[in-house]
């Protein structure tokens, strides 16, 4: 076997210091992945806000004119009766008013009926409190 005259290698401080900078890039490796996890649930939060703020909407355009969940009221800061629901752990809060229209049914029928068109806001508030409260805004009429 040859012999060369110098036979360098490493150190082991140079060791140490090599595995040290190894272990912080993997630890900051895991870092990123674990809050990469955590921004992946909290988007997921809010889509489902969105599609719930937006389905609760839909359901209240459905409801007959008279239904107490279409009165004016409500609030997106606190549960007030006939203007909130828990749909599974999200929490959906919505407020009504007197939207810009206002005039008899032009409909016809048995009995004309008045009514306003009426705003609405409606926000859904995950059970993930870093994830976005979702709202959105529409109108009432029929």
């Amino acid at each position: 076997m040859p012999t060369f005259k110098h036979q360098d290698g490493f150190s082991l401080a140079e060791m140490l210091v090599a595995t040290a900078i190894g272990a912080f890039g993997l630890v900051a490796v895991a870092a990123m992945i674990g809050y990469g996890i955590q921004l992946q649930g909290n988007a997921r939060g809010a889509s489902v806000g969105v599609n719930l703020a937006v389905a609760e909407l839909e359901r209240l355009r459905t409801l007959p004119v008279s239904s107490a969940e279409r009165s004016n009221g409500g609030s997106l800061t606190a549960n007030v009766a006939n203007h909130w629901a828990l749909r599974g752990q999200t929490t959906v809060r919505w407020v009504v008013a007197d939207g810009p229209a206002c005039g008899p049914n032009t409909f016809g029928g048995p009995v004309p009926v008045i009514e306003c068109a009426k705003n609405i806001t409606v926000s859904a508030f995950p059970p993930n409190a870093l994830a976005a409260r979702s709202t959105v805004r529409g109108m009432l009429w029929r």
